[in-house]
């Protein structure tokens, strides 16, 4: 099992965070935004629309482990458009 090592409120927070990055159609989307005490610069990790599919799917096997089967089924769609695209 994979989430021995992940933190699962983190994959889920990501997971439903790019899904809805995708559905509105968003060219990007920050993920995490960190800021440093003693420094007034953080770093900013930006996830890019080609990305998306690619992290969801990446986070299919976590979620299934979290019984987060409404979520997966929201994911399986968009990822068979897109083989269904590479078919046609």
């Amino acid at each position: 099992m994979r989430m021995k090592n992940r933190d699962a409120d983190l994959i889920l927070k990501m997971a439903k965070c790019v899904l809805s990055a995708y559905k509105r159609n968003k060219s990007s989307i920050d993920i995490f935004d960190i800021t440093f005490k003693v420094l007034s610069d953080g770093l900013v990790f930006t996830i890019d629309k080609p990305q998306y599919k690619e992290l969801l799917g990446n986070c299919m096997n976590d979620l299934i482990t979290m019984e987060e089967y409404e979520l997966c089924a929201e994911i399986k769609k968009i990822l068979d458009k897109k083989k269904t695209k590479e078919v046609l």
